[in-house]
């Protein structure tokens, strides 16, 4: 009889501590992702226009745009006593980039970590391979949620 207990608690232990076999798991190519199907296409001619209507606006220094697909993210430099007035510049710029470009959505913050982060990726070149431009498209999403807090 303790024989018997003995080699049943043994089996118990053994099979108790196994951890149970996982299907693997496959890593999403860029074909397969949502995000990057079709391939992101990044607008150029968007970002200079951009650029230059945001800083026609009354205090901006300087402005970087990145338009890829149907996202245009826009960051601004105010100094001195233009930040007082920020958030009414940030809603101007909103405003005119708006309607210069309906079709897309527009995200405009005054962030110094944002604009370097865009700074980044505007100077990055921009590749027409998927792989390469799904890499971009998942930073400025990254870069957006920075935007969002």
């Amino acid at each position: 009889m303790r024989t018997l207990l003995c080699v049943l608690s043994l089996f118990l232990l053994v099979t108790g501590c196994t951890q149970p076999s996982k299907p693997e798991t496959k890593a999403k190519s860029a074909a397969e992702d949502p995000l990057c199907n079709p391939t992101p296409i990044r607008h150029f001619d968007g970002e200079q226009q951009a650029k230059s209507i945001a800083e026609q606006v009354d205090g901006i220094d300087h402005a970087v745009a990145v338009h890829i697909d149907k996202e245009l993210h826009v960051a601004i430099h105010v100094s001195n006593f233009n930040r007082l007035r920020l958030e009414s510049i940030e809603k101007e710029v909103a405003q005119k980039l708006k309607a210069a470009f309906p079709q897309a959505k527009v995200h405009v913050s005054s962030d110094k970590k944002i604009m370097a982060e865009l700074q980044k990726l505007y100077e990055t070149p921009w590749s027409a391979q998927q792989e390469e431009a799904c890499k971009q498209k998942k930073n400025l999403k990254r870069i957006e949620k920075l935007m969002k807090g």
